[in-house]
């Protein structure tokens, strides 16, 4: 009698822990639309959703956010050319968030359709500074977070890498492609940049940092920069040294130190 009703009770326990286990499985939640927003869209569409004026097209009151299959398409795959929202064209590129999961896209879609946008803080601490920005663009002060120097990469106005190439593209002109200062430093919030995110993953700028380093390319617009290629040139005078070394050594030097190695061979 007793076996039978440890067996019972074993059977129950099983089946009780088994219905525990799938009841705590369907009740997980999937991914929060707005903290996805906000890692992934805010730095340029802003935390209300209303974008950045000439640069980042607002999905606040966006008629396009209302078809998800379309939104989904251009978070997967991204989009570049003209876009007219509202009114107002845009364009830019946007590039493809393939990090995100189905499930995070499909969050995120339902949250941006909600057009209820929580303010995220993405706005610059107070007004950038120039000089500030240029030292943190060359590493000769530290970020707070621990993020490597943008001269590491980059290229601005006359800070070139002496003249070659960099892993990045030449920011002189980002200002100008990006619409003003503002976007600029908005954009710093979240890089865009496939190859910077996890660069600075757990790195982040403040916003002092963005807006002082915004500050500083946006005084490049109006530089003229005459570049000079000096790895080229080093390059050159280090050949052209070398030659006349080769010929300053006596000639007959030369033949025996010729005979020499042929006769070792």
């Amino acid at each position: 009698m007793m076996r039978a009703v440890s067996r019972v009770l074993a059977v129950t326990g099983v089946l009780l822990t088994t219905f525990l286990w799938f009841a705590s499985a369907g009740a997980q939640e999937g991914p929060d639309g707005r903290e996805v927003f906000l890692a992934n869209c805010a730095a340029c569409h802003q935390g209300t959703g209303t974008g950045v004026p000439g640069s980042f097209p607002p999905l606040l009151d966006n008629p396009n956010i209302q078809d998800a299959s379309h939104v989904a398409t251009v978070i997967r795959e991204g989009m570049s050319g003209p876009l007219e929202v509202n009114g107002v064209t845009y364009d830019g590129e946007m590039p493809a968030q393939s990090q995100l999961s189905d499930a995070e896209i499909d969050a995120v879609i339902a949250y941006i359709q909600v057009g209820v946008f929580i303010p995220a803080d993405t706005a610059p601490a107070g007004p950038g500074g120039a000089e500030a920005g240029e030292k943190l663009f060359l590493g000769r002060v530290g970020l707070e977070n621990g993020g490597p120097a943008c001269h590491a990469c980059h290229s601005a106005g006359p800070h070139g890498n002496l003249g070659g190439p960099t892993f990045g593209p030449d920011l002189t002109d980002l200002v100008q492609r990006y619409g003003g200062t503002e976007a600029v430093a908005a954009a710093l919030a979240n890089p865009p940049s496939v190859t910077m995110q996890p660069v600075f993953q757990g790195k982040a700028l403040t916003d002092q940092e963005r807006a002082d380093l915004a500050a500083f390319l946006g005084s490049l617009r109006t530089r003229t920069l005459v570049r000079v290629d000096l790895l080229w040139i080093l390059g050159l005078a280090g050949a052209a040294a070398l030659l006349g070394l080769i010929y300053a050594f006596p000639k007959r030097n030369r033949v025996n130190y010729l005979r020499q190695l042929r006769s070792r061979s």
